[in-house]
């Protein structure tokens, strides 16, 4: 057993799994009052941030699939969240006047977020973490661009 759990203790995939986990938990507790999961309030405040914006586009700063994309987007429509203008074989999304109410909450989840991690695992060590698997996922995207 000791050997099962120095293997996890040392195995990336597993702790970084682990740790998304711990943050949704938080993130949940966060956003439960806004009847918004954490995903898409992060899509809403690209959208506050971008009025306009392509769904291409939020793919690519979520990081999501196109289908994902779509399912989040249907999922704040059927709120009154956003907004969706085609033009041509373009979509555009904004706010709506609802989805710009929530924008004020919003934010200040992600600050109750924030503030919840940093107590936990302080304010230097969340700073330089975010830092650590923001480089280290774009050396694995570029390895995966470049290989696919």
């Amino acid at each position: 057993m000791e050997n099962d759990q120095n293997f996890l203790e040392s195995c990336l995939f597993f702790n970084t799994n682990n740790l998304s986990r711990q943050l949704l938990k938080l993130a949940q507790k966060e956003f439960n009052d806004l009847k918004l999961s954490p995903a898409h309030a992060s899509l809403m405040l690209l959208v506050y941030d971008n009025p306009g914006i392509s769904p291409k586009r939020l793919s690519q700063l979520l990081h999501l699939t196109p289908s994902t994309i779509t399912r989040f987007m249907d999922a704040l429509a059927k709120k009154d969240l956003i907004i969706r203008e085609n033009k041509g074989k373009s979509a555009f999304i904004s706010p709506s006047i609802k989805g710009l109410g929530l924008k004020a909450p919003i934010a200040r989840a992600y600050k109750r977020l924030y503030h919840s991690y940093t107590r936990l695992i302080g304010e230097d060590q969340a700073r330089q973490l975010t830092y650590t698997l923001s480089t280290v996922n774009q050396k694995l995207a570029d390895a995966s661009d470049q290989d696919g």
